[in-house]
């Protein structure tokens, strides 16, 4: 009896061998692990391409606006006055109302007047312009080319390019009371100029003022 179960015993073993072949054969093998990759650490000192600078291109300035307010003219009204050598000279300027600011020189020699001016400042579409007539003669027409401040005189200039002699006026104010009228040009090919040294006078009396 012990005989019969012998091959027994040896079949299943070799089935026992067999199915624990099978079972392993059937197990799926992991992948192995995937690390998670990284980019590189810059290196210290390297250089990182940047994008290119947008340049922002500035619109062009817009040309000024030409002066055609009076205010900044309101310091010639009134009464001025001077002397040099023989001379007597003086300018009076009235406040400015419809567009425009009129105002007469006179120059005097001795007892006889040897010059008068009647001139106007009037606004144009394109700026101020000074319109003087000498003496009864065809006017002339000045425009307002510049204002500075330079150290507490404000100058004013005024310019006629077509002519060669007065081809500027220019009037020198100070705060002080003090006003030099300036009339240039060429003469002959050669530079000209005339100043007229004033102050502020009071109109009725004739006295200095300081105002």
């Amino acid at each position: 009896m012990n005989r019969s179960r012998q091959p027994l015993r040896i079949v299943l073993a070799y089935v026992a061998a067999a199915l624990t072949n099978f079972a392993a054969e059937g197990q799926t093998t992991a992948p192995p692990a995937t690390q998670p990759t990284t980019p590189p650490a810059t290196q210290p000192g390297a250089r990182t391409a940047a994008p290119p600078a947008t340049q922002s291109v500035a619109p062009p300035a817009a040309p000024s606006a030409p002066l055609q307010s009076f205010e900044a003219l309101a310091w010639l009204r009134g009464c001025w006055e001077g002397k040099a050598a023989r001379y007597e000279f003086n300018e009076q300027w009235q406040s400015a109302r419809g567009g425009m600011m009129l105002g007469s020189s006179q120059t005097v020699v001795g007892q006889q007047t040897q010059d008068y001016t009647y001139m106007r400042i009037e606004s144009r579409s394109d700026g101020l312009y000074y319109v003087a007539v000498p003496s009864g003669k065809k006017e002339i027409a000045f425009k307002l080319a510049g204002v500075e401040d330079n150290k507490g005189v404000k100058v004013f200039t005024f310019s006629n390019p077509q002519d060669e002699y007065p081809q500027r006026i220019v009037y020198r104010y100070s705060e002080h009371g003090l006003l030099f009228a300036q009339v240039g040009g060429k003469v002959d090919g050669k530079d000209k100029e005339v100043t007229y040294p004033m102050h502020r006078v009071d109109c009725v009396t004739g006295a200095i003022s300081r105002d």
